[in-house]
């Protein structure tokens, strides 16, 4: 596919995505904000010729989904669609992914009982990871009427988050390494989703509505606010490049990286934001709120920035010995 012909796939989707946050937009009603029903990314791009673009370029679909939503605050099950692809023994009819609750990161919890997170609507039949010894992990599929749901009191209110609950009493099958791809695909995608909500912080904040470097009421911050832009802008640029290389080569420890970089880049654009701007970001630049709350809930998903170093920390003491130089993918990180 020539450039030209990408480009114009490029617009067609990020226009699709802009009419679909548009319908999604969430409605206030007397200061309770109802969740909006998550759409199909195979139903949104039915008209596009979406499966034979993922045919022949399925790395490069698969990150301009992401970045399409974090653009336009659109909400699809592109996440679920992306770690499915992974576990490609799974049965067709499975349209759901039990993600580990965010206190344990990227590692499903070894126990015998279901527990975790369904990211947008709870139906049909879900996919359920369970940790086994050794750092294992083994899958089962079951119907969700069969488990207790509860909707959380998330950051973000316009996205439906649910904790789910009940027996293991269900056939499990290991697969250790396809659940290890289908996080990595996640945190890839989540990365992407971070850097494109990040983008739209810095651009709202420079531009919209008024160069907010130059405008403020207080000129003694104006150099410092300046600074700060620079600073931002450096760790969000060193992020998008760790990115990048993370869609380019793949593998666990890039998609972990990037993950880390992607967070860390998307909470300096927000306190940026945040600090510059005080309580106008959330009245005067709603649109800032809604990318810096979405982002916070994204960043907690398969393991937070600050967790993730951690683990990054641990895993490179492990595969790493005195005086031998970092994985070259680490280098880009800010």
């Amino acid at each position: 596919m020539s450039d030209i012909k990408w480009d114009l796939v490029e617009e067609r989707v990020h226009r699709l995505f802009e009419e679909l946050a548009h319908s999604q937009e969430p409605a206030d009603s007397g200061g309770a904000i109802t969740p909006v029903e998550f759409a199909s990314v195979d139903a949104l791009l039915a008209d596009v010729g979406w499966p034979a673009i993922e045919a022949d370029f399925p790395t490069e679909a698969c990150e301009l989904l992401f970045r399409a939503q974090g653009r336009t605050l659109a909400q699809t099950d592109c996440l679920s669609r992306a770690m499915l692809a992974e576990l490609s023994w799974l049965p067709d009819d499975v349209n759901g992914i039990v993600l580990p609750d965010v206190r344990w990161g990227e590692t499903p919890r070894a126990a015998q009982e279901v527990s975790g997170i369904i990211i947008g609507p709870f139906r049909g039949r879900v996919a359920v990871p369970v940790s086994g010894p050794m750092g294992t992990v083994s899958v089962g599929v079951v119907e969700a009427s069969r488990l207790e749901g509860q909707r959380l009191d998330t950051f973000d209110s316009s996205v439906s988050w649910t904790s789910v609950s009940g027996p293991l009493d269900f056939p499990l099958v290991e697969a250790s390494t396809e659940w290890y791809r289908a996080v990595s695909a996640a945190q890839r995608g989540l990365s992407t989703e971070l850097v494109a909500l990040a983008d739209s912080v810095l651009m709202v904040f420079v531009d919209g509505g008024g160069d907010h470097t130059s405008t403020r009421e207080l000129p003694s911050f104006v150099d410092v606010t300046c600074h700060q832009v620079a600073q931002a802008t450096a760790v969000l640029e060193g992020a998008r490049a760790l990115l990048a290389e993370s869609w380019r080569y793949g593998g666990r420890l890039s998609a972990l990286a990037a993950k880390c970089a992607a967070g860390r880049a998307h909470r300096a654009v927000s306190e940026l934001a945040l600090q510059s701007l005080g309580l106008q970001s959330w009245t005067r630049e709603p649109l800032i709120a809604r990318y810096v709350a979405r982002g916070m809930q994204l960043d907690a998903l398969c393991g937070s920035h600050e967790h993730l170093e951690a683990v990054l920390g641990e895993r490179l003491f492990e595969i790493c010995t005195a005086g031998q130089p970092l994985p070259s993918v680490l280098t880009l990180a800010p």
